[in-house]
């Protein structure tokens, strides 16, 4: 048999006060006695009560939650970027839930609707890299609940977004790459249907351009998969080629590193045969063999301005409003001795 729920009528019945009493006196409301106060709280541990937070919300109109959607958890990048957000919505008495796409769109879709549905005051989303269609995000917008875009983005939806500098990014470290005398880079990309994906290829076009250098197409691979394992089978694909390239440029750190192992077992020298490059400074990059050359992403940063932006929307004037707005993050060169 299920016990029964202590309400705030019970309470104010044992105590024998009003039921708005006993609700002013949680609240820590100043115009209830001290006595009241300390009564209320004894009784509240003696029949085990617990606040219903939904009714808390419907009366408020505040839920004091944010919604929290990532492609995934088990990347330094995301991880660093949520503890960001936490990190804010704490201080500002907010929790958050947190919810993986699994990189796939229908979840993202389930996902979204989901915390609309829970009465979350606002969302902060990263797409997954299936999401080529935003009915769901501009749904969320038409029903009035703040929703902000972070690291992967899209320009088809009118919303805040923060991002790295991707572009500037990709082509600084080209541009490393290149001053080193290297002539042949070859790239590993992410899947292309990302724009953050298009846009480190873009700068990593535009440092070629800049230094008068033919692109081989055959050096460039994308790749659908984030892991080491794909990224060892394209290193080695890259080395069977008749134009072997001089330099590896990688999307992410991910990648790079399972280049770097790949290197390991054909033999080829780091960075005497290959210089290799990642982004993203994840902390793996520091300790492996030869450490990692790469672009450093304040991902906890990105977080921290992401909650907020949401928080500044969520608790903006209803008629007015806020205006969306693009944040870039400018990422850092790191030096190391891949390159």
């Amino acid at each position: 048999m299920s016990k029964k729920v202590t309400t705030i009528k019970d309470i104010a019945e044992r105590l024998n006060i009003s039921i708005a009493t006993v609700s002013r006196a949680l609240r820590g409301s100043t115009d209830i006695k001290r006595e009241t106060k300390l009564a209320v709280m004894e009784m509240v541990k003696e029949m085990d009560y617990h606040p219903n937070l939904l009714a808390s919300s419907l009366s408020s109109k505040k839920s004091k939650i944010i919604g929290v959607v990532v492609p995934t958890i088990n990347r330094q990048f995301w991880s660093n970027s949520i503890s960001g957000i936490e990190n804010v919505a704490y201080n500002h008495g907010y929790k958050v839930m947190i919810f993986q796409s699994a990189e796939s769109l229908q979840k993202e879709v389930e996902i979204v609707e989901t915390l609309a549905n829970s009465r979350v005051d606002g969302i902060l989303l990263a797409l997954s890299k299936e999401s080529d269609n935003y009915d769901h995000i501009q749904g969320i917008k038409n029903r009035n609940i703040p929703i902000l875009l972070f690291e992967r983005v899209c320009d088809d939806i009118d919303t805040t977004k923060v991002i790295t500098d991707d572009f500037n990014g990709s082509k600084t470290i080209v541009q490393h790459l290149i001053d080193r005398g290297k002539r042949k880079i070859a790239y590993l990309s992410g899947p292309l249907s990302l724009g953050v994906c298009q846009e480190r290829l873009s700068g990593f076009e535009e440092a070629h351009h800049e230094n008068n250098l033919n692109i081989d197409p055959s050096l460039i691979l994308e790749i659908e998969e984030f892991s080491y394992e794909a990224a060892e089978e394209a290193l080695m694909t890259l080395w069977s080629l008749e134009n072997r390239p001089d330099a590896l440029f990688c999307f992410a750190d991910i990648l790079a590193i399972g280049a770097l192992q790949g290197c390991k077992n054909l033999g080829i020298k780091v960075p005497e045969d290959l210089a290799i490059a990642g982004f993203g400074n994840d902390d793996i990059g520091r300790f492996v063999t030869p450490a990692l050359t790469t672009m450093s992403q304040p991902s906890f940063t990105m977080g921290q301005i992401a909650a907020d932006l949401i928080l500044e929307e969520i608790n903006s004037d209803e008629e007015t409003g806020i205006q969306p707005l693009l944040r870039k993050i400018k990422p850092e060169l790191i030096v190391r001795e891949s390159t």
